[in-house]
């Protein structure tokens, strides 16, 4: 599952997500990752036997966590298969079916935001 980990400017600097690894054991993956002077923001894909108990870690040293169920939400009503969110997703979210419609595979979203934009329609928005 993937998570959605907001880090307030005081957390900067400690080394949370390193800690959380090495105290539950949990083969954390990156996805994206912004950090600025303001805020860090990353999100992780966790294996989902351990993603309650990272998400407590990460809580208990201040860090916001969200459950992305679906890091985006896709309106196939509005859509009009163009192919727009296929040629410029990066992790392959988009893809066309064997009837030449929009098929989503939202798992592999990593909410780079850069189909939303892309989106002639406005069919696709960051949930």
């Amino acid at each position: 599952m993937k998570l959605l980990l907001s880090f307030p400017s005081h957390l900067h600097g400690m080394p949370h997500t390193a800690e959380v690894i090495l105290e539950t054991g949990a083969k954390i993956n990156i996805d994206r990752a912004n950090v600025n002077a303001v805020c860090g923001e990353l999100i992780i894909d966790v294996p989902d036997e351990k993603v309650e108990e990272v998400a407590r870690r990460f809580e208990a040293r201040g860090v916001v966590v969200k459950r992305l169920l679906s890091p985006i939400s896709w309106n196939e009503e509005r859509c009009i298969h163009c192919g727009a969110c296929i040629s410029v997703c990066p992790k392959g979210v988009f893809s066309f079916d064997e009837n030449w419609r929009i098929r989503v595979e939202a798992s592999k979203c990593v909410r780079c935001d850069v189909c939303v934009k892309a989106c002639p329609l406005n069919a696709i928005e960051l949930a």
